[in-house]
């Protein structure tokens, strides 16, 4: 089927479940008449409230069907205490403080606070996260993530679906982000080794407002955000958020992105049993890839380290003028959701996304030549070749995803149960054509040059078109019963089928066909004790499936005959944690110990990117502490910790057993805090800081590459001003003491982050 009728086909849908929303909606406020006269006065509140939350946190309606709707302050905003706050998942219903699993919300508060521009940006609140540059054939550019040390690579959501495609996530439409830890497979389905990362984007909401911030500071960043929601009926609504932005890299040589967005939406049925909401994003982003440093090896040492750690500069970018990663994706999401009666809520949501990228790249590599020159005398003759794995392409990706999720409320003679139901499908396509150089390519490591005149970019030879499809198809059911009013248990199990299908062709080569197909099953259980509706204890256990061609949507060439039959990865999380409100839930806690186990890992060569399964065991075990909310009324809070002791604990190569995992440090820490002073006087001022920090980590499986530990010290000062205080003049500052840190890693390689960053910004509301 060709991609105009797919999206035909989806527009089709989505048509057809608007109409559907607008004929349950008339139906269901026929039925209700009576009931909502007798009780309007009781709910108005209730609903000025919920009507200012975002998309994800339930109804009146809801509420009055028994699902939790969290507190909320005078002026409608969420809890500052992310615990209280709704998950913002309707496979996942209640609060944070009430789900059995370490959660991560980074709210709007702290985005806005911190002038974050990208989901990079925002992880920076999560300890335990890294970020890697990329592993073999044209490399994996863009938001690549690991989540307490297993890759993350196709675990960005967005409102609770896939985000189809690769690409570096702009925050111009975020209304908050939130890491869930752990195998998570009955929420979300395949991999999720070490969690999931779920986006809630900013859509229309009942009431008029608009905003907007123009920012400008060092390396000629420039950025305008606009947001702009108006109402147009009693239960209707329309938003618009507008995005352009450019800046180079601090301290990098010729980095820099120039990218652009715009995200629509509307909302019909908000406040009544039937609400539909779809949005739309269009987003550019014309970026220079960058690879970092080599990793090279010193005279009596064992483990290498960058080569910056030993005087080369951190501004060397070894790219060339030909060198970009240009993308534009367009994603349409539909979400219905009907409450039929006080014990059943029905959610249907649909997206389909389309993403092209243009991509070439300069990954550098020093070998014992290279390295011998660098630390003898003749340094300026070291040379860095380009890995062998890394070739220029351009890519069209195509996804659909639809998932039908029921939440259900009902009894069994004494015991009360809630339960969600649901099924989940997707599907997604890639084709991608790659390229080559006209000559081998080499660059000095002292003063690279960045001239593309020798190397042209031609087709590539043999079969150098990939297609790539794949086909998941999963049914959920997750029940919560309590034994007591204190005491519950969790049982859940997701069944699964994973369709792959591989084929290449061009130049006239011989068409290879490949393909695999698994089902797998995968089950969740907690025990939870909740003395108080402040306190939360529990024990959890959970799992995911990982597999073979899991990662096909950005490394086709990791399929071959050797592997497509290889078993997937089978992962598991044993879990012990304690969630605490206390200052009138103001205040949030959490502790958790975790132990997560992989087996059968799969093994990707970081030059020729080939995939092999190792048989390789690993676990990670540690605890991960954290504060968040506010401590009085002016002063908020946001603090993790986390310990690893991550682990190989059986391998085949005898040098990987034993040792650490590879970008696992063994501390991680984010805090910030803001206080705000003079708050009823002409002389307000907000003063926010915090810190990142992780220690030390190693690059590769035998731990014989590393980066040093990394630290961050960013700073806020902001003045609201203005007859309604609508005017805000804020300066950010960023890595203040312009340390030389590592933000993206590899086995060979590591990226220098930015250095020294001052941004300031002028924002307006009304």
């Amino acid at each position: 089927m060709s991609q105009r009728a797919i999206l035909h086909c989806t527009v089709s849908q989505i048509a057809v479940t608007a109409s559907l929303a607008v004929v349950l909606s008339v139906g269901a406020q026929a039925q209700t008449t009576a009931q909502a006269q007798t009780t309007a006065q009781a709910q108005t509140t209730a609903q000025a409230l919920a009507a200012q939350a975002p998309a994800a946190v339930p109804t009146t309606v809801e509420a009055a069907s028994g699902i939790t709707l969290p507190t909320m302050d005078v002026s409608g905003q969420l809890p500052a205490n992310t615990l209280q706050r709704p998950t913002g998942l309707t496979r996942l219903p209640g609060t944070v403080q009430s789900t059995p699993q370490v959660i991560n919300m980074i709210p709007r508060e702290i985005l806005e606070q911190q002038g974050v521009t990208s989901l990079d940006q925002a992880l920076r609140n999560v300890p335990g996260i890294t970020s890697s540059i990329g592993e073999g054939n044209g490399g994996v550019s863009g938001d690549q993530f690991r989540i307490r040390g297993f890759s993350a690579q196709n675990d960005v959501y967005v409102d609770g679906m896939r985000d189809f495609g690769t690409y570096t996530r702009d925050a111009f439409n975020f209304d908050s982000v939130a890491v869930l830890k752990g195998p998570s497979a009955t929420t979300f389905g395949q991999q999720t080794i070490g969690g999931a990362i779920n986006i809630q984007t900013r859509t229309a909401q009942l009431g008029n407002f608009m905003s907007g911030t123009v920012s400008g500071g060092t390396g000629g960043m420039a950025r305008g955000n606009f947001d702009i929601n108006r109402q147009i009926g009693e239960t209707s609504a329309v938003r618009l958020n507008i995005l352009g932005h450019t800046n180079r890299v601090i301290g990098r040589d010729s980095v820099s992105s120039d990218r652009w967005g715009i995200a629509p939406s509307f909302s019909l049925g908000l406040g009544t049993p039937t609400t539909l909401t779809v949005d739309y994003m269009h987003f550019e982003d014309r970026r220079t890839p960058d690879y970092g440093v080599p990793v090279v090896v010193a005279p009596g040492q064992s483990v290498g380290r960058p080569a910056t750690e030993y005087g080369l500069r951190r501004r060397n970018w070894y790219g060339i003028d030909s060198d970009r990663d240009n993308t534009t994706v367009d994603r349409v999401t539909a979400r219905l959701r009907h409450v039929a009666n006080d014990w059943l809520t029905l959610s249907n949501d649909t997206r389909v996304s389309f993403a092209t990228r243009d991509f070439a790249a300069s990954p550098p590599t020093c070998d014992a030549t290279c390295t011998g020159l660098f630390f003898g005398r003749q340094p300026n003759r070291a040379q860095v070749a380009y890995s062998g794995g890394v070739s220029p392409f351009k890519q069209d990706t195509w996804g659909i995803q639809n998932i039908t999720t029921a939440n259900l409320r009902f009894t069994t003679g004494p015991f009360r149960h809630e339960a969600t139901v649901g099924f989940d499908v997707w599907h997604q396509q890639d084709e991608r054509t790659g390229y080559t150089y006209a000559n081998t390519r080499a660059n000095t490591l002292i003063n690279p040059s960045h001239s593309s005149a020798r190397f042209g970019i031609r087709p590539g030879t043999g079969a150098n078109v990939r297609d790539t499809q794949q086909t998941h198809v999963g049914g959920f059911v997750t029940d919560r019963m309590w034994l007591t009013p204190e005491i519950s248990v969790i049982g859940g199990i997701r069944v699964s089928n994973y369709d792959l299908s591989y084929k290449t062709y061009g130049n006239g080569a011989a068409t290879t066909v490949l393909g695999a197909n698994q089902t797998f099953v995968d089950p969740r259980a907690s025990l939870v004790w909740e003395p108080t509706p402040s306190q939360t204890y529990y024990f959890s256990y959970a799992s995911s499936t990982t597999p073979a061609g899991s990662f096909i949507t950005t490394m086709p060439a990791n399929l071959s005959a050797a592997n497509q039959s290889l078993d997937p990865e089978r992962n598991r999380i044993f879990e012990l944690g304690a969630k605490y409100s206390l200052l009138n839930n103001n205040l949030g806690l959490y502790a958790s110990l975790f132990r997560i186990e992989k087996e059968g890992a799969f093994v990707t060569d970081p030059v020729s990117g080939a995939t092999t399964q190792s048989g390789d065991s690993q676990r990670n075990q540690g605890v991960e502490l954290g504060v968040t909310g506010q401590v009085t009324r002016d002063w908020s809070l946001s603090a993790n910790y986390v310990y690893m002791d991550s682990e190989t604990t059986r391998s085949a190569t005898a040098a990987n057993r034993g040792q650490r995992i590879q970008y696992v440090p063994r501390h991680a820490a984010s805090v910030w805090t803001a206080y705000e002073a003079f708050r009823e006087t002409p002389y307000q001022l907000t003063v926010g800081g915090g810190v990142t920090w992780r220690s030390m980590a190693y690059l590769n499986a035998d731990n014989t590459a590393s980066v040093p530990s990394n630290f961050s010290l960013d700073a806020m000062v902001s003045h609201s001003f203005g007859e309604r205080r609508q005017w805000r003049a804020s300066i950010n500052g960023y890595n203040l003491t312009d340390q030389l840190n590592y933000d993206s890693l590899f086995g060979t390689r590591a990226n220098p982050s930015a250095g020294r960053t001052v941004v300031f910004s002028l924002s307006a509301a009304y």
